[in-house]
């Protein structure tokens, strides 16, 4: 199963963090963990890409069933705050999309900081 803890502090994603594999399918044909995935690297790569959000503003890490990304808030203006804000609420859209449909496959835990 694949847990994402989505961390949160005054309506704002801080941070997301994924572990563990979706074993939905064999190693490679995953479609679920496949498309966790995309979700993740898509978000990070629309920060750092379309953005241009600097690693002083996003630290992410990705390896094969450990991926995490952190927002600093405090260094974005008020164009970047409102910009990420909707590519998180998108991501979240998404993965919760994808659990309601792999509900063994897929775990989403909130937690406020």
């Amino acid at each position: 199963m694949v847990t994402v803890d989505i961390f949160r502090k005054d309506g704002k994603i801080l941070k997301v963090k994924s572990t563990g594999h979706a074993d939905h399918g064999s190693y490679g044909n995953d479609v679920v963990c496949s498309a966790i995935s995309v979700y993740l690297i898509n978000t990070v790569n629309t920060f750092t890409e379309i953005l241009k959000l600097g690693c002083d503003k996003l630290k992410f890490h990705f390896e094969s069933g450990d991926a995490s990304f952190e927002i600093n808030y405090d260094l974005l203006n008020e164009t970047e705050m409102i910009q990420v804000d909707i590519l998180m609420k998108s991501l979240l859209f998404a993965l919760e999309s994808i659990r309601n449909e792999n509900i063994k496959h897929l775990k989403i835990n909130y937690r406020e900081v």
